[in-house]
């Protein structure tokens, strides 16, 4: 075996390894919750993918540049932050990171939906969705960067967001 082939092993190794992480939250997920901070949950849907035994690169999320968690499909967690303003990335080994921004009230739910975004490119956009994961509306929070990126933030309503998290929660409801 070459020196060539060493290197296309790991660096195939290396991309398993990054495609095949599940959900992992850096803080407690079992923490009871402070009515002064804001709760930021972040989701991911289940994907073609996801359902055929598969699974997308899980989608690294950090908050003003620091690693909170990665999530992958069908996965969900949460953090608790101060009201202010925040700015988010989510990305992977295989794409750039989307950067928002987002502000948060203490007390208050924000929940942030990870999906592909949309190109405008029929086959491309399904593909990435079936993919990926879901897509959601391109409502806030506003992106800074996205062009070249394999997921971005899609904010959800506090309802359709709720709904999400129980049913990623307890996929049998």
């Amino acid at each position: 075996m070459g020196p060539l082939d060493r290197i296309v092993i790991a660096v195939g190794s290396a991309l398993q390894r990054a495609a095949c992480a599940g959900t992992s939250a850096l803080e407690s997920q079992s923490k009871q919750r402070d009515a002064r901070l804001a709760r930021i949950y972040f989701s991911r849907e289940k994907a073609i993918v996801g359902t055929t035994g598969g699974t997308a690169v899980s989608a690294e999320i950090k908050v003003d540049g620091r690693n909170v968690g990665s999530v992958s499909n069908g996965s969900c967690f949460f953090i608790d932050r101060s009201p202010g303003l925040y700015r988010l990335s989510v990305g992977n080994a295989l794409s750039i990171a989307f950067e928002a921004e987002l502000r948060v009230e203490g007390g208050q739910n924000d929940y942030l939906g990870i999906g592909s975004p949309e190109t405008g490119a029929a086959g491309r956009d399904f593909a990435d969705v079936a993919l990926a994961g879901g897509s959601g509306t391109d409502e806030e929070p506003i992106p800074l960067s996205n062009a070249l990126s394999g997921a971005a933030f899609f904010r959800l309503d506090p309802s359709t967001g709720a709904a999400t998290i129980a049913e990623l929660k307890d996929p049998e409801r």
